[in-house]
């Protein structure tokens, strides 16, 4: 058994190693290369045993978004990843990576507060008291010592001098404090809390009878909805999928007038379908019913998405449309997976776990996607030129925007008479800053200086 003594002044070595280290990669520094790092180091600290091989995967993949750009969804994945990743370490499965978070905020409090019981509980007088008296003529003879060889060695005397001018300004330093106190409550945690057990939780089952539902009122709404939505498919055969508008609309603002009402409507489609499922096998129409009604509204989520793609080409590519296309292409698969689940008769959380991973999956791919590059590019290939959105869309678009548009002229129309362009190229000022994707970008930009 681990003695508890060596054990917490192993944990407080690690805790003023890792605070020292911080202090080199954070303090008046930005950020890139250095939290990668820095994850890296508190990990390696927080090991009591050889490193697990899910855990060792699990701190790789948490921290290859924020080498790529430190963004606040890098940030965010690089913590729970090195949560889950000290969980899996502990034997404990990834999820209880949530008892870890909720531990942060409490446990060096808590620490301090027991060690502080134990200190009352013993004789502080005594220790004051030998402290002093094993230490007094050892620290006044170096004192004195020290001043006697000063006045007879010049180079001594000149390094006593050197002190004296150090800045006396507190300033500075309390914030340099505050800095490593607040690095010391986060790190502290990690080092000696373990997970707590979490027992699994079940998804309790909502009583459809509650809201109203039972066999009869899911059938009746599964035939009038799906009606509803075959008329919805012929007016988009009519007119979208035609390429014809209705009279007084062009095929741009068409297309822009149902693209999100259509992607809420599938939304409400899949809560309709959870809640319907539990009545499928009490009438035998219901499960083909549901099924066209799963179907239609795959469609209908695809007729949105091609909504969205016209008005892109209309009036061009923002970041709003192109998170809003990844949406529905989600929604468009969370539904397919809907289908297969009453197809195959799975649970709700079979599909509820499947659609987390899915939403999962897509945030973390899209850390590595350069939206601010792609949308530059796309609109620039259709000759959607908007000068003042194209300098707003940040540094890692700079190899893909041509200079000419880094200075917006005058505006027309406007009260101001000229806008400054915030657009310059990404800055990379050290190791610790280093970023996969800025340094693609100048690496880009300097291709593209020396190109004849």
């Amino acid at each position: 058994m681990p003695n508890p003594i060596l054990s917490g002044l192993r944990a407080l070595l690690l805790l003023l190693l890792l605070i020292l280290l911080g202090d080199v990669l954070f303090w008046r520094q930005p950020t890139g290369l250095s939290l990668a790092l820095f994850a890296a180091a508190l990990f390696a600290a927080a090991l009591t045993s050889p490193p697990r091989p899910a855990a060792l995967a699990t701190l790789a993949l948490a921290l290859l978004p924020v080498v790529e750009l430190v963004q606040p969804l890098s940030q965010a994945i690089l913590s729970l990843g090195l949560l889950a990743a000290l969980a899996l370490q502990h034997g404990a499965p990834a999820i209880s990576a949530l008892s870890l978070a909720l531990q942060i905020p409490t446990r060096a409090a808590r620490d301090l507060t027991a060690a502080g019981r134990t200190l009352q509980g013993q004789d502080l007088g005594h220790q004051t008291r030998r402290l002093a008296r094993n230490w007094t003529l050892p620290l006044g003879g170096l004192l004195l010592l020290a001043a006697l060889l000063a006045e007879a060695n010049p180079v001594l005397d000149t390094w006593l001098q050197a002190l004296g001018d150090l800045p006396l300004d507190p300033g500075p330093w309390i914030r340099r404090i505050l800095f490593w106190t607040g690095l010391a409550l986060l790190v502290w945690p990690l080092l000696v809390a373990r997970p707590a057990a979490m027992a699994p939780r079940t998804l309790r089952p909502l009583d459809p009878a509650a809201f109203g539902l039972n066999a009869a009122s899911v059938g009746h709404a599964l035939i009038l909805f799906n009606l509803a939505l075959g008329l919805q498919t012929l007016l988009d055969a009519r007119y979208l999928w035609a390429g014809t508008t209705p009279p007084g609309m062009t095929l741009a603002s068409y297309a822009h007038r149902g693209a999100y009402p259509l992607l809420a409507t599938a939304l409400l489609a899949g809560a309709f379908a959870l809640a319907a499922r539990p009545f499928v096998a009490q009438r035998p129409l219901l499960k083909p019913l549901l099924h066209l009604w799963l179907v239609q509204n795959v469609a209908l989520t695809l007729s949105a998405l091609y909504r969205l793609d016209l008005y892109v080409q209309a009036y061009g590519l923002t970041y709003l449309r192109a998170h809003a296309a990844i949406w529905m292409a989600l929604v468009a698969l969370g539904l397919t997976l809907t289908i297969w689940q009453v197809a195959r008769n799975r649970t709700a959380a079979w599909l509820l776990g499947r659609c987390a991973t899915l939403g999962a999956a897509t945030l973390y791919l899209g850390a590595f996607v350069n939206f601010a590059d792609l949308i530059a590019r796309t609109n620039l290939a259709m000759g959607k030129i908007d000068r003042l959105y194209l300098c707003q869309l940040g540094p890692t678009a700079a190899a893909s925007v041509p200079r000419w548009a880094w200075r917006v002229e005058e505006g027309i129309g406007y009260d101001s008479n000229l806008y400054y362009c915030t657009l310059t190229p990404p800055q990379i000022t050290g190791w610790r800053d280093w970023g996969f994707r800025n340094w693609r970008v100048l690496h880009n930009l300097a291709t593209q200086e020396v190109r004849p």
